[in-house]
């Protein structure tokens, strides 16, 4: 009797360093995200659209982060670590605009910086506290980096949407008109959707990241029209009326394109579909 080998499939090679290709991978998003997120937020003299690709390139990182952290089997833990995420970019964002009402340079805010690396620092402590063995004990690979990217992106989020509604990273502008008109509500419930849904709504076996992302960026879109819509009513932009309504403009493109193409990736890559009448199929 002839007995034939089993079939060793080969490990894939260990990636080492960085390999920027597309899509990003994690590592390479936050890379980039962070850095050009940054950038945007520290200049507060940008239009709202250049903020506004900033806010979602944060958003992937967000997402990004969610998704490493989740993927183990959280499930219910996905909104509520997308809620911590903003929960931390609150505080972070209320600590760097008052370091900064002491700190800027014209129309540059560094200062706002500090509040993203100290609830970078909050997050590393708090995903080993969740780890540690004496304590919480998660055993959640990779913990600890995701929660301090949480904390970093969600404060980028929050300051990115402040800077955009008073077109500066002023103290008291952010308190009149985003603390006292209650926007922050809206920036908090809609900042925690573009983060955590996308993987909420995705996961399972058949969770692809590419498509998952799509989610992230359309909700992105989302926010900028809100976003957009309280810039014009406010008026606080130097750049006048049009700067709000650019950025509507972009937000409802981005959302046209992007939730197209979930649901195309959707219809394409599922098994089999029933129409309900409430999306018509994509050809």
């Amino acid at each position: 009797m002839t007995v034939t080998p089993a079939v060793v499939e080969e490990e894939a090679p260990t990636k080492k360093g960085l390999n920027f290709t597309f899509p990003l991978e994690e590592t390479e998003m936050g890379i980039v995200a962070g850095i050009i997120a940054a950038v945007i937020t520290i200049y507060t003299g940008f239009p709202a659209v250049i903020k506004g690709v900033g806010l979602i390139l944060a958003f992937l990182w967000g997402m990004d982060s969610v998704h490493k952290t989740s993927k183990y089997g959280l499930g219910t833990g996905v909104p509520s670590i997308g809620v911590l995420a903003i929960g931390y970019g609150v505080i972070g964002t209320v600590m760097g605009l008052a370091l900064a009402e002491y700190g800027r340079i014209g129309q540059l805010y560094p200062a706002v910086l500090v509040g993203v690396l100290v609830m970078g620092v909050i997050g590393l402590v708090s995903g080993t506290m969740s780890n540690h063995e004496k304590l919480i004990a998660m055993k959640i690979p990779h913990l600890e980096r995701a929660m301090m990217e949480l904390g970093m992106a969600g404060t980028l989020i929050i300051l990115l949407e402040c800077s955009i509604v008073t077109g500066s990273l002023n103290f008291g502008a952010v308190v009149t008109n985003v603390m006292n008109t209650g926007l922050i509500a809206l920036m908090f419930i809609f900042s925690c959707f573009a983060i955590l849904h996308p993987y909420n709504a995705c996961l399972g076996p058949d969770e692809r990241r590419e498509r998952t992302r799509m989610v992230a960026v359309e909700i992105g879109g989302l926010v900028c029209v809100l976003l957009g819509l309280a810039l014009v009513v406010l008026g606080t932009s130097p750049y006048g009326i049009l700067d709000g309504v650019s950025l509507i403009v972009f937000g409802v493109a981005v959302w046209v394109v992007f939730f197209r193409m979930f649901i195309k990736a959707c219809m394409d890559e599922a098994y089999s579909t029933v129409g309900t009448g409430l999306i018509k199929t994509i050809e």
